[in-house]
């Protein structure tokens, strides 16, 4: 079996100090990421507040919290409408009269302020494993969005943490939801227990497994909605003795075709006191050569 490159760690910095007069105590869950004019927008499972951060990840006077206060609602992913000047963030479900749960996609303006919100057509079984990502593409004028399943075959439990059957679920934007069009599945290479982040540059794709510590980069063809070829997988830095360090990133995107930008959720109670170093934080990484 090959070896698995490892991306090349260019800059980290944690978000509280990236946040000018950020209280003590404060936990920064963050979920998704967007890369836009040079600046990162974020959001949290924890939050509905928007932190928009310097790019060079330096603690910007122009850093700060935007958007809707606190509730009871935060978001999964983030991702933009050039077109019609709009940000997408992704909440992960709702409950419905009939039981089940459905994802939402809320819009938000170019001042970040609220606009409307639409369901998107497909029900889970639970609450917590939904979709983890979105991707917004635009195709002869109309609007879609490609949303990340968390678990294989879109399964919660055992049957969602067998390897090799992610999916991508495509949506079309109608006025009052986003309507399900096709089901996407990644390449059986891509052999992740989990999905916890997705960006889109150009023809690129890049899949995130907070479980597995790697990334897929993938080359979609957007008139087929699907993949060319098997891409590649590389893995986060690991530590001297070959341990993971990155166990809790959920957010990724491009900001150069071989430029990334990861963010990280806090580190679980059960989980290993040297994902500390890396969990609420902002990573950029370069692809190796």
């Amino acid at each position: 079996m090959s070896e698995v490159p490892t991306l090349e760690l260019v800059q980290k910095q944690k978000i509280a100090n990236l946040l000018p007069d950020a209280p003590l105590g404060v936990a920064y869950e963050a979920s998704g990421v967007l890369a836009k004019d040079d600046k990162l927008f974020v959001v949290f499972d924890n939050s509905t507040s928007v932190a928009r951060l310097s790019q060079d990840l330096s603690p910007n006077p122009m850093n700060g919290l935007f958007g809707m206060a606190r509730g009871e609602d935060g978001y999964e992913g983030i991702t933009y409408n050039a077109a019609k000047q709009r940000y997408y963030l992704l909440v992960e479900s709702r409950k419905q009269k009939s039981g089940c749960y459905r994802a939402e996609i809320v819009e938000y303006d170019n001042t970040l302020s609220y606009v409307k919100r639409r369901s998107l057509d497909f029900g889970f079984k639970t609450a917590n494993k939904g979709f983890e990502a979105v991707a917004h593409v635009r195709r002869d004028r109309q609007d879609y969005v490609l949303a990340l399943c968390e678990g294989n075959k879109c399964k919660s439990g055992r049957r969602g943490r067998q390897p090799g059957d992610g999916r991508v679920q495509l949506f079309k934007k109608k006025k009052r939801r986003w309507s399900h069009v096709d089901t996407i599945k990644l390449p059986k290479s891509v052999e992740f227990e989990d999905y916890s982040a997705m960006s889109i540059h150009g023809s690129r794709v890049v899949v995130v497994s907070q479980e597995n510590s790697r990334l897929w980069v993938g080359v979609f063809d957007e008139a087929a909605w699907s993949w060319r070829g098997n891409g590649q997988t590389y893995q986060f830095p690991r530590s001297a003795d070959n341990r993971k360090l990155y166990g809790n990133v959920e957010g990724a995107a491009w900001i150069t075709p071989s430029r990334l930008v990861t963010v990280s959720d806090r580190r679980k109670d059960d989980q290993s006191k040297r994902f500390t170093c890396t969990d609420q934080s902002v990573d950029i990484f370069d692809l190796p050569s």
